[in-house]
């Protein structure tokens, strides 16, 4: 069985290659120019730091030729394919990958299935991380699906801004709500609810204090056997920092990692985002 996934997973880049997770890019559009999500023509430093000189970025989703190209060069492995995608209510991403797989399904002897992990960045590379533990465990691509769909309730997402500009032009905040929290320092939590969409969770004075705020929700939140993963666009200080206070909470130490430039021109630089299984 071949495990896939897409870019929005946001694992670390030599994570795919070291577990041989498959992925698929998605696209960023930025200056006039294409790149690759994580491509190296585009340094995460270099992304963001444009970002804050006041180049706003945009993204393309994954178009049928692509899914096709992509999901044909897995099958001719001869193996079947499961892959876990970025959440629906975001994209129309994972939808495209259904379609396609479905046509190809039906020419091919071996099978594709396309789970909507109804989850973004780490919240959805949890999930792909979960179903290589079950991979390895010998269970079959059926019930492998099966068992990440049971999981995709118990996967928490939980994140802070640093300017909600972004989210005001993404349409997650709108733009008087937008004014009125930037001129009173509003630092949200948000989260992702049961339906895969970005939602408000507390809204917050200062950032110091959303950050204090996430720790508590990881302590009080987390189960027992969960990992713990850490985002951050450009904000690195705060993301260790983030990772010490969660380690001396709960006991576990969080795999920090840079979140995807797709992710983050709907956030903006200075996102820090937690990612773990609800208890």
């Amino acid at each position: 069985m071949i495990l896939s996934t897409d870019s929005t997973a946001n694992l670390p880049k030599e994570m795919y290659k070291q577990l041989n997770i498959s992925m698929v890019p998605m696209k960023i559009i930025l200056d006039g120019n294409t790149y690759d999500d994580l491509s190296e023509s585009l340094p995460i430093e270099e992304y963001y730091g444009k970002m804050r000189e006041g180049k706003i970025p945009s993204t393309a989703q994954i178009n049928e030729f692509d899914a096709r190209e992509y999901f044909e060069k897995l099958l001719e492995r001869k193996r079947d394919v499961l892959h876990i995608g970025f959440s629906t209510a975001l994209s129309g991403s994972t939808n495209t990958l259904k379609h396609v797989a479905e046509e190809l399904n039906a020419t091919y002897q071996n099978k594709i299935i396309v789970v909507d992990s109804l989850n973004a960045s780490c919240g959805e590379g949890m999930l792909v991380l979960y179903a290589k533990e079950l991979i390895e465990q010998g269970k079959s691509i059926d019930e492998v699906a099966e068992m990440v769909k049971e999981k995709i309730p118990h996967s928490k997402s939980y994140f802070t801004v640093e300017q909600l500009k972004y989210l005001v032009k993404g349409g997650r905040v709108g733009k008087f709500s937008g004014i009125i929290g930037t001129i009173l320092n509003v630092k949200p939590v948000l989260t992702v609810d049961p339906q895969g969409r970005l939602v408000s969770y507390k809204k917050i004075i200062s950032r110091k204090k959303s950050i204090a705020e996430m720790v508590e929700i990881v302590a009080s939140q987390i189960a027992q056997d969960s990992k713990v993963m850490i985002a951050h666009a450009m904000c690195l200080a705060d993301a260790k920092d983030f990772a010490e206070k969660v380690k001396a909470k709960v006991g576990v130490e969080p795999l920090i990692t840079d979140l995807t430039q797709v992710i983050g021109c709907h956030t903006g630089p200075g996102l820090l985002a937690v990612f773990f299984f609800h208890k």
